[in-house]
């Protein structure tokens, strides 16, 4: 049998709550021509269980814990289409979405990753009234790094053979956050993205990650692009701005945790960090605002 245009790639974890409602978002698309996987990341809650009732609609693989990019890239190498959908474990689609964004790859051969805007919905579904467009050369990361596009995975479609020449998602990144952002500088440097200007996509604003994750996970991303971007110098500055803000943060996690000389000696590095490369007196003011609140 021929593989599928689109393989759609469900990462689970603890989803019990959603993932149905997600599985079925995707049994409503108009465009048929696909596939779906579905990684259980070792979820504890039962949520494989509720796909029983799909085993022979989608192909469920399940694995150890090991982290949203590991899933992701296992999905993708288990799949055949030559169109790649992620989609997380908790967002939904509207049933144009997946035969708007073929037929732009199909269209137009040049581009890479087609995106659509966002629709925020709170845990139960219910309409945020918020809507995030795709397109956002305001915010300096997407201007820098992804042509001015802030992709959402759920709103992605990517070509295949786009993904094998930039590789897949970075399993440093261990669990949820950032390993998205770094494989999006990586596809904005290989390709054309485009975007379609309507909210095709619903994020549920469903999970806060810990503090500790992400602040695990920016300094990751920002070595990772100094070590790529450094040559750059408005990349360059942008990225030790962003440094400074972490140690601003960091120190301030350090302080709430009662480790006051280390939370103090970051915020003095990020006090020089951002008075010097960085040139940013919002991140100067936060480090000296509460390296002040510390004594």
């Amino acid at each position: 049998m021929a593989e599928p245009a689109v393989s759609v790639i469900i990462p689970l974890y603890n989803a019990r709550d959603v993932i149905r409602d997600t599985v079925e978002s995707v049994f409503a698309q108009s465009y048929h021509d696909y596939e779906i996987v579905v990684i259980d990341d070792g979820s504890t809650d039962g949520s494989g269980d509720l796909l029983r009732a799909y085993r022979d609609r989608l192909r469920y693989i399940r694995q150890s814990n090991g982290g949203v990019a590991h899933a992701r890239n296992r999905g993708i190498a288990a799949s055949g289409g030559r169109y790649i959908a992620l989609m997380d474990h908790d967002d939904l689609w509207k049933p144009e979405k997946l035969a708007k964004q073929v037929a732009v790859l199909e269209e137009q051969p040049a581009v890479g990753m087609v995106v659509t805007d966002v629709a925020h919905i709170d845990r139960a579904g219910h309409p945020l009234n918020q809507i995030g467009p795709a397109y956002q050369p305001q915010q300096e990361f997407a201007r820098l790094f992804v042509q001015g596009f802030v992709p959402t995975p759920s709103a992605t479609l990517i070509r295949r053979t786009v993904l094998d020449v930039v590789g897949g998602f970075d399993e440093q990144f261990n669990s949820a956050g950032m390993d998205d952002h770094e494989l999006w500088t990586r596809l904005g440097a290989a390709t054309t993205i485009v975007g379609i200007a309507e909210p095709l996509t619903y994020h549920r604003n469903r999970e806060i990650k810990a503090a500790d994750i992400a602040l695990g996970h920016r300094p990751l991303l920002i070595d990772k692009l100094m070590a790529r971007f450094s040559h750059d110098p408005a990349k360059r500055r942008y990225l030790q701005r962003e440094k400074a803000f972490y140690l601003a943060d960091q120190g301030k996690y350090f302080i709430k945790r009662g480790l006051r000389r280390e939370g103090r000696t970051v915020l003095l590095q990020g006090l020089k960090l951002s008075l010097g490369e960085g040139k940013s007196w919002r991140a100067a003011w936060r480090c000296l605002s509460r390296l002040v609140r510390s004594y």
